[in-house]
């Protein structure tokens, strides 16, 4: 969850100097859901505490790409997520709401350890989407698609030090049948076939631990986490499809796919230096896939993953828009110091390793999977706000991701990501 019951955001930046005018009493990182006493030039601040098992945040954000790829210059985000965690872990409700995207998990004990699992997912965008190859976008073969899935299955969970509400270890075993829907959109190629509509059922296997201590805003300040998700899938009625320019991917019947995805992140002091202001944050991405296609594809996003356990279970590329990369498989790796300023305000940059298989332009002009180095920086801020909100502020910059300028495309490209978060 990524608002905290924070605060006075006005000139924060100039707070950050040592001094009693801005400064915290100790050194201690205050906890999420905490009660909690801030002095911020002279003035008194009170924090009182919160319920973490029940939120209710409506999130916006948007991401600038200034030459960034063709017609993704701003790339809007948002949802409304809900979290409900009743009778110490025994029932967990967790749901991102759009409309036109929707994300819901609900599990509920059985009996000891053992808990039934159902699920919900809904992808609907009302418009044609488009592949992208080294920033340029081939429209010949956008198409308008979208999947509705459900899903049940058993699950088990005990919890884990340091015993917060989401200090667990979880794993499930979920049947998520779904129906995948396309439509030509007004840009495609004639000779372009789309897929027609088919039944998607797919064996899904799900890990999460979380032993982290969070911050004011739900930032991870301590211990570790780690997750996996498998997938294996088949789909009837599945026939030929495509016909356009693209090698993006595999465009024949192949009925079956399957993808394995990971991460493992750890929140730890700055060596030789005695103030929990100052964290190292570690974090490792990677996943794979067989017989992947244009819409079974892992895919890559800008952008930030802060918020609750299974926000940080999303990889983030550097000034990538959303779901521009389509990879069968990829490698990232973060290195990131994170500042203390106010208790309310943290100040952060990160170093991005990526390496990705992804479509590029071979030397005839048509297109060839290839693997190659994404890699990274991210400076940035993420503050408390008025009305107990969030916000976020981040440059980054990719040197491997490609940026346009007078219609000439070249590697290194900039984008700046702001969000504001409002808990109810």
């Amino acid at each position: 969850m990524k608002a905290g019951r924070a605060l006075l955001f006005c000139a924060a930046c100039g707070s950050a100097l040592p001094g009693p005018a801005g400064a915290q009493t100790d050194d201690r990182t205050p906890r999420a859901g905490e009660a909690f006493t801030g002095s911020v030039f002279g003035t008194t601040i009170e924090v009182p505490a919160r319920d973490r098992t029940r939120v209710t945040e409506l999130w916006a954000a948007l991401q600038w790409i200034p030459s960034g790829p063709e017609s993704r210059t701003f790339v809007p985000d948002g949802a409304l997520l809900l979290w409900r965690n009743r009778n110490g872990g025994e029932e967990r409700f967790r749901a991102v709401l759009l409309g036109i995207y929707d994300d819901i998990r609900w599990n509920r004990k059985l009996s000891g350890t053992l808990e039934s699992v159902l699920t919900f997912e809904n992808t609907a965008l009302p418009w044609a989407r488009s592949e992208y190859v080294e920033g340029r976008r081939i429209a010949s073969e956008e198409l308008e698609w979208s999947v509705v899935r459900a899903g049940f299955g058993l699950g088990t969970r005990f919890a884990i030090a340091p015993s917060g509400q989401d200090n667990a270890v979880e794993a499930a075993l979920t049947y998520e049948p779904g129906v995948l829907f396309f439509r030509r959109g007004s840009d495609t190629l004639e000779s372009f076939q789309p897929p027609s509509d088919a039944y998607e059922g797919r064996v899904h296997g799900r890990v999460r631990a979380d032993a982290f201590d969070r911050n004011l805003l739900e930032l991870i300040h301590q211990g570790f986490g780690a997750g996996l998700d498998a997938f294996w899938a088949h789909r009837a009625g599945w026939q030929d499809w495509g016909g356009g320019p693209s090698g993006l991917h595999a465009a024949d019947g192949t009925r079956s796919w399957s993808a394995i995805s990971g991460y493992a992140l750890a929140a730890l002091p700055v060596p030789f230096v005695n103030s929990e202001r100052h964290r190292l944050l570690v974090s490792a991405y990677g996943g794979a896939g067989s017989n992947l296609d244009r819409f079974s594809a892992l895919r890559l996003s800008g952008g930030s993953n802060a918020g609750d356990f299974e926000s940080l279970s999303q990889p983030i590329l550097p000034a990538a828009a959303f779901d521009e990369i389509a990879t069968r498989g990829y490698g990232i790796l973060n290195l990131e110091y994170r500042f203390e300023a106010l208790f309310f305000l943290f100040l952060s940059a990160r170093g991005t390793l990526a390496r990705a298989d992804r479509a590029r332009f071979d030397a005839q002009g048509g297109f060839a999977n290839c693997t190659d180095w994404l890699n990274g920086v991210t400076v940035g801020l993420t503050s408390g706000f008025l009305w107990s909100s969030t916000i976020e502020l981040f440059f980054s910059r990719n040197f491997g991701l490609e940026s346009e300028s007078g219609g000439v495309f070249s590697p290194g490209r900039n984008a700046v990501y702001v969000s504001f978060t409002k808990s109810f």
